[in-house]
Formats: structure tokens, C-alpha cells, sequence
């Protein structure tokens, strides 16, 4: 038979966990506390001998305890294990199961404890109060308590069984299909080949993350000289990068220094300028020192007297005879003066 008992704190889905198990590996599921609720609710011998330590404050026998499951456990004689959750919650239970399992040829065969960080538990508490209307999970002080003695009442049990090599801790932080996946691998260990499943179909997400830490289980397991030649590998591949990263920027340095270069001929350039600039204004100075003088000058030539010029008198200019035929004319052609004579 295949019988497993389940730890896990309060909010680390033991219940969940549990119903998947059951399904998976046709199992039976006992809790102590539903078997005493349903006990009681019925009115069974148990139930009343059970419900008259409860209510004075007591914890009920393990002898009774054992009888209840063995009256569940009777019901279902073709299920092919027990799955325990809840129970044993002390070192004198899971004593008191071994001889229960002892008296059927029979044994634990697996403790499972789910392993969850107590924010965490904190967390899905609240949400299992606000979506399941649960009272005991809605004040945080109270789910404190119950968290602190469960660590504090489980910790000698989980010793018993690691003591019987029959302990395995689970990671409980992740999903349920993740906590599921890890919880079949570990009772898969404790079944015959030829009985096991395929594991569970995860997620997307899931299925990525598990390859991821199946890649990574050979890296750990790897001897030294491979994490030294992956080191190695991966020197030269940066070394790679680094020799590409240089070769682009080399026509980069190249641009900017031809760059530079036309800049500082252009300063060149802009200094020749200057230079000629500050070389002819001297000149310009000079020329303006000679203006004034040129201004005396000129004052000094108006200032001479001028030379007196001679005038001489124009030659007289024999004029031409007229011809006699033109005396003639002219004389004929004057008027007589008819005035009188004086």
C-alpha cells in the first residue's frame, strides 16, 4: 500500500494537494477533522466519546483517533493507499500509526511537508476568508497563533520521520500545478516503474520554468572542468563583443578626427585672416597721417603769390583790301544823307 501522511501549516493547501493525490493515485483521504465532525454529526459511539473530551478542553486518545480511521479506512477496501492529513499531529500518534499499519502488514511509506513562508500563508488565508466565508481565518492574531503551534507542535514529528528516512520537504510558494508536479515526482520515487504515471501537463508558464530547472540540475551536478570551460567560453564570447564593438567604432573615430581635422583648418584659415587684417591697419594709420600733410601742402601752394603776367598788347592785323568792284558796290549802294550841312 501506498500511505503518505501530508504536513503543511494552515493556508499552505494541504487539503488541495491532498484531494489531487486521491485522484491521481486512487487513494484514501482521512482527516481527523472532518472524521470527527462527521462523527459527531451522526452521533456515533466515537463521535460521543469523542465529543465529551473536546468539550471539556481535551485532547481525544490516540486509541480513539485510530479506531475512527480504521472504521473509514474499512470502507474503502480496493483503494491502493492512505493518504493521512491532519493526523498524526505528535510523536505518540505516529507511533500509534505505525502499529495500526503494522497490524495490516503495512507501513508510511512518505511524509510530505509543504513548506511555505508565513507572509504567504498570511495572504492566502485572508483570500480563503473573503472567497469561502471561513471565521478562523479573518483575524489576523488568530492565524498567528495557529501558525506558531503548528511549527511548534510538528517540529519534533518532522525529526521522527526524517530519524525513519521517510521525510521529504516540498516547496509550497509555487502554484497549485507546480506544488502538484513536485509532490507526484516524490511518491513516484516510492512506486514501481511499471505503475507510474506521466507527470501532470503543466501550464505554459510552468512547463518553462520547469525546463529551465531541468537545464540547471546538470550545470550543479557538473564537475569543475566544465564550469571552467563555460567560463572560458563565455571569456571569448565577450571578448567577441568587445572586438565587434571596437571594429564599429573605428570608422566612427575615423569621422570624427577628419572632423576635427577641417575644423582646425578652418581656425587655421580664420588666423591668416586675422593676421592680414591686423597688417593692414598700420598702413591704414600711415595713410591717415599723410592725409594732413597732403592738407598743408595744398594750403602752402594757395598761399604762394602768383606770378604776374605780361600783357602784351595784340599786333595789329593788316585786314585784307577789299576788292574795287565790292568798294564800288558799297559806295553806290550808301543812301544820300539829305540833312543840311552845318
Amino acid at each position: 500500500m501506498l500511505n503518505i501522511v501530508i504536513f503543511g501549516p494552515p493556508g499552505s493547501g494541504k487539503g488541495t494537494q491532498s484531494a489531487k493525490l486521491v485522484d491521481r493515485y486512487n487513494l484514501v483521504h482521512l482527516s481527523t477533522g472532518d472524521i470527527f465532525r462527521q462523527n459527531i454529526k451522526e452521533g456515533t459511539d466515537l463521535g460521543t466519546l469523542a465529543s465529551a473530551f473536546m468539550d471539556r478542553g481535551e485532547l481525544v486518545p490516540d486509541d480513539v483517533t485510530i479506531k475512527m480511521l480504521e472504521a473509514v479506512v474499512s470502507r474503502f477496501p480496493k483503494a491502493k493507499g492512505i493518504i493521512f492529513d491532519g493526523f498524526p499531529r505528535t510523536v505518540a500518534q505516529a507511533e500509534a500509526l505505525d502499529r495500526y499499519l503494522g497490524h495490516k502488514n503495512s507501513e508510511v511509506t512518505l511524509m510530505l511537508s509543504l513548506e511555505v513562508e508565513d507572509d504567504e500563508l498570511m495572504k492566502r488565508m485572508k483570500h480563503r476568508a473573503e472567497t469561502e466565508g471561513r471565521a478562523d481565518d479573518q483575524d489576523e492574531n488568530v492565524i498567528k497563533n495557529r501558525i506558531g503551534e503548528y511549527s511548534y507542535k510538528t517540529a519534533p514529528l518532522k525529526d521522527y520521520y526524517y530519524a525513519h528516512n521517510k521525510a521529504q520537504s516540498i516547496n509550497g510558494m509555487g502554484s497549485v500545478d507546480e506544488i502538484f508536479t513536485e509532490l507526484c515526482r516524490a511518491v513516484d520515487q516510492n512506486i514501481p516503474r511499471e505503475e507510474r504515471k506521466p507527470e501532470p501537463i503543466l501550464p505554459k508558464k510552468a512547463a518553462v520554468k520547469e525546463v529551465a530547472v531541468k537545464k540547471a540540475e546538470p550545470a550543479k551536478k557538473a564537475p569543475a572542468k566544465k564550469a571552467a570551460v563555460k567560463k572560458a567560453v563565455k571569456k571569448v564570447a565577450v571578448k567577441k563583443v568587445a572586438v565587434k564593438k571596437a571594429t564599429k567604432a573605428k570608422p566612427v573615430k575615423k569621422a570624427v578626427k577628419k572632423a576635427a581635422k577641417k575644423v582646425g583648418a578652418k581656425k587655421a584659415a580664420v588666423k591668416k585672416v586675422k593676421k592680414k587684417v591686423v597688417a593692414k591697419k598700420p598702413s591704414a594709420k600711415k595713410s591717415a597721417q599723410a592725409k594732413p600733410a597732403k592738407k598743408a601742402v595744398k594750403k602752402s601752394v594757395e598761399k604762394k603769390p602768383e606770378k604776374k603776367v605780361s600783357k602784351s598788347k595784340p599786333k595789329k592785323t593788316s585786314k585784307p583790301k577789299p576788292s574795287k568792284k565790292v568798294v564800288k558796290k558799297n559806295t553806290k549802294s550808301k543812301p544820300k544823307s539829305k540833312g543840311k550841312r552845318r
